[in-house]
Formats: C-alpha cells, structure tokens, sequence
C-alpha cells in the first residue's frame, strides 16, 4: 500500500489546477501563452520550454521558445537549433520523425543523454546551464509536435519519478499544445517565424501571400534592393534556400 505522501503524489496528477482550466479557456488564441508558459514554471519549476514542429520527417521549425531568467539565450538556442539543423544530431529526431499519429513518446535526459555528441551537449546543455530535459513526443495527422522542459539545478522533482503522473502530466501537456495548434492553423504557420526581425517577418508573410519582390517593396516602401536582403537573411535564419520550402515551412 502507498503512504500519504504517495497517495497525495498521485492524486495531484490527476487533479487540474485553476491555470489549466484557463489554459484549455484560452486554446487557439494569442493569450494562450503566457497562461501556458507560467503554469509549466509555477507547477513544475521549468526553467526553459521550447515547442517544435515536424511536418514532414525532414524539417522543424520552432513554435514557442521560453527560457525564463535569460530571454535572450532562450531565443539564440532555439534559432540555432533550427537554423543550422541541429536537430538532426538531437538524439529523440528519429523518434521525433518517425512518431505515428496519436502516439506519445516521454524521453528523460539520462536516458539519452550519452546519445548526444560533445558539441551538441555543449551547445544546448551545459553552456546554458541546464541539468535535466524532459521530451515529450506527440504524433498528430498534421506532424508531430516536439516539446521540451528544462531545468538547471537542481532537476525536475521527484513526482516526474511516478510512472503514473509523468504519464498524465506530460499527457496533458502534449493535448495543450497540439490541439492549441490545430485549433489555429494562423498561430502554427507564424511560429517558424518567430526569429525574425519585423521586417523580416513582413518580407516572409508577403511571399506566402504570392506576392513578388517589386510589389513588397511598394507594400513596405522600401527599395527592391532591401526586400531580397530581407528575405535572405530570412531565409538563413530559417534554414532554407528558397520560396518553395517557405511554404513547407508555414503551410
């Protein structure tokens, strides 16, 4: 039989906090965020949270990015990640590619953690501080979604030890995120987009409408010469080479 600390460790992962029920109150709109993002650090002391998005098996593209005390770090980890396709040297990829709709795969970091090369390690682990990963893998019809929790130190608490709740927590947290998605198409297609500076976005966001170089230049008042500097350094930023896996990326 368990004892009471048990049984109130197990109970608590079943019960849901008045921050989901605003959560789920808030899926497919912008508030969704900071409701989400704040529930994962209150509740479970997240240091760092990045969502990605697998479409196809071949490319990711980020969704949300959050590291807590340090914005800027957050947001060089996960653009590099992206832009120079680090995440095919992630461990959980294959996994992440390969998923079928409707599974769920959680990965701890011990498990994988001697899967990652020195770089890699270096780069994502312990030049940002970060001691324990928690991966949470979500197969959909539309792609796969990919979210990760970090802490720096100490590691995640001693409930994530519990089969049971790991399961149901981590459960919720993928059904958070995905349907938040496929609830608005509008919110998925931006995040590959989040990187970029204003004018990049809006460089990016006219080529999706199927407009050309001249007339987004007449749209932004800007020279010719500036937009395709624009959507160059666009185009780097998201790890592409061309107008056609912009549309893989955001559609």
């Amino acid at each position: 039989m368990p004892d009471t600390k048990q049984l109130h460790t197990l109970a608590s992962g079943w019960i849901p906090s008045v921050d989901v029920l605003k959560a789920l109150e808030q899926l497919g709109t912008a508030a969704f965020y900071d409701i989400f993002l704040s529930w994962l650090q209150q509740e479970f002391g997240t240091e760092q949270c990045m969502v990605f998005y697998c479409p196809d098996g071949e490319r990711v593209s980020t969704l949300i990015y959050k590291d807590y005390a340090r914005e800027a770090s957050g947001k060089r980890l996960a653009e590099t990640y992206v832009s120079e396709r680090h995440y095919l040297q992630d461990p959980n990829f294959q996994l992440l590619k390969t998923l079928r709709p409707g599974n769920v795969e959680i990965v701890r970091f011990n498990s994988v953690s001697g899967d990652m090369g020195l770089h890699y390690r270096k780069a994502f682990f312990e030049t940002p501080g970060f001691s324990d990963k928690i991966s949470i893998l979500r197969g959909t019809v539309q792609g796969n979604y990919y979210i990760n929790l970090y802490r720096r130190d100490p590691g995640f608490d001693e409930r994530f030890d519990d089969k049971s709740f790991e399961h149901t927590v981590c459960g919720l947290i993928s059904i958070l995120v995905s349907k938040h998605f496929q609830l608005n198409e509008h919110l998925r297609q931006e995040g590959p987009l989040a990187f970029l500076s204003e004018r990049e976005q809006q460089v990016c966001q006219a080529v999706l409408r199927g407009k050309k170089n001249e007339a987004i230049a007449a749209e932004l008042d800007v020279a010719v010469s500036s937009v395709i500097t624009y959507r160059k350094r666009a185009y780097e930023k998201l790890g592409i080479s061309s107008r056609a896996q912009l549309f893989a990326l955001c559609t």
